[in-house]
């Protein structure tokens, strides 16, 4: 929340370097993140491996495209839980 004339909070610097935001996800350690460019290049990436890090950066690299490529899209995948598994908690 902010008061009167306030202009929200940046989210991510963005520069030539990192381009744009493509997606902001929820995670936890369990989930996992689909990655697709325009090309078709997809890759899934475990949300336990990727560095956590402030809003002041410029993010962290999780798939290296070529320049006539760019990233589209980011899903998030949940952790299925298996019948046979009793939930935790």
């Amino acid at each position: 929340m902010t008061s009167r004339g306030g202009k929200g909070v940046i989210n991510m610097r963005t520069s030539d370097r990192n381009g744009l935001v493509v997606a902001v996800l929820p995670v936890s350690n369990e989930s996992q993140v689909l990655i697709i460019t325009n090309q078709g290049k997809l890759i899934r990436v475990e949300a336990k491996g990727i560095r956590v890090s402030g809003r002041s950066t410029q993010g962290v690299k999780l798939i290296d495209a070529s320049d006539d490529d760019l990233v589209t899209s980011a899903s998030l995948i949940e952790r299925q839980v298996d019948a046979t598994e009793e939930p935790e908690g």
